[in-house]
């Protein structure tokens, strides 16, 4: 059992190398692979100055969003390292090496889970797999929230080792190399927002489960890279109309009168955010 560990950077070095330090390790992790995308920082160059052993740095030719990052370093990961499983992890984690262990052992002994993660410690990071109104729902922090909480709350109160979900937040996760190769990866068409959703509904397409382990934890100290690059949820927020639309089109196979409530609802929910952030603000 082979495993490799896969960290996409943007502006966030420090994290990044940190956490990369932090895990190099762990005997359960054969390789950890470290992809700048295209930071406006000096990421890369510190990012260089730890690759030695098991770290190999990646720069990406140009900053395509989560999903072509991810699948630049999962690709190489794949080809020079042959691993059974593949790690991704966002520079903003902390994630011990039971955590690790105990993932690895769930996906071997449940090969029908294609892609399995744990629990946040705080906030949430398993939702539904979104029908319309599910992705409608998304759109608003509040209703969306409520809903993530409802699972949480169900999760944590399980007394099973491992549940079926719908999607996993893309901060932290495992997905076997076979799955990966069979769903032929993340939508690249994709930037921000909406990825683990399109991954999520691949793999349950091509017969595999998502599963989370209702037990086990990590840290995620959320968006710190969203907020260095845009500074506010109405900013960043902007790239969910395109990456929703996408699957709106191609996965659910939405109508004119679908994608015109669509378009009003995210209109709603952006004027949502710039309320959030006005209220952030004055905090």
């Amino acid at each position: 059992m082979k495993s490799v560990l896969v960290i996409l950077n943007y502006n966030d070095g420090k994290n990044t190398c940190a956490l990369a330090k932090k895990v190099k390790n762990y005997p359960c992790l054969s390789h950890i692979v470290l992809v700048d995308n295209c930071s406006r920082d000096h990421s890369l160059s510190s990012m260089k100055s730890i690759e030695e052993g098991k770290i190999k740095v990646l720069s990406s030719p140009k900053n395509g969003g989560y999903a072509k990052g991810n699948n630049f370093g999962i690709l190489y990961a794949m080809n020079h390292y042959h691993p059974d499983y593949i790690f991704v992890a966002n520079p903003d984690v902390q994630v011990p090496q039971s955590t690790f262990v105990k993932i690895l052992e769930a996906m071997e002994t449940h090969p029908e889970y294609g892609l399995i993660s744990c629990i946040v410690k705080k906030g949430y990071n398993v939702w539904n797999l979104p029908s319309f109104i599910g992705v409608i729902e998304s759109l608003f922090l509040i209703w969306f929230n409520l809903d993530k909480r409802r699972i949480r709350k169900k999760l944590l109160s399980s007394s099973k080792n491992i549940e079926e979900a719908g999607v996993v937040e893309g901060s932290f996760f495992c997905i076997s190399t076979k799955a990966f190769k069979k769903i032929k990866g993340l939508d690249e068409r994709t930037f921000l927002y909406g990825e683990e959703i399109i991954l999520s509904r691949r793999l349950k397409k091509a017969g595999y489960k998502v599963g989370v382990l209702p037990h086990c934890f990590y840290d995620h100290f959320h968006s710190v890279s969203i907020r260095k690059t845009y500074g506010s949820k109405a900013k960043a927020f902007s790239h969910f109309y395109d990456s929703f639309m996408l699957y709106n089109k191609e996965y659910l196979h939405t109508n004119k009168i679908q994608d015109f409530i669509f378009h009003i609802a995210y209109k709603l929910a952006y004027f949502e955010r710039i309320l959030y952030d006005w209220i952030m603000r004055r905090k």
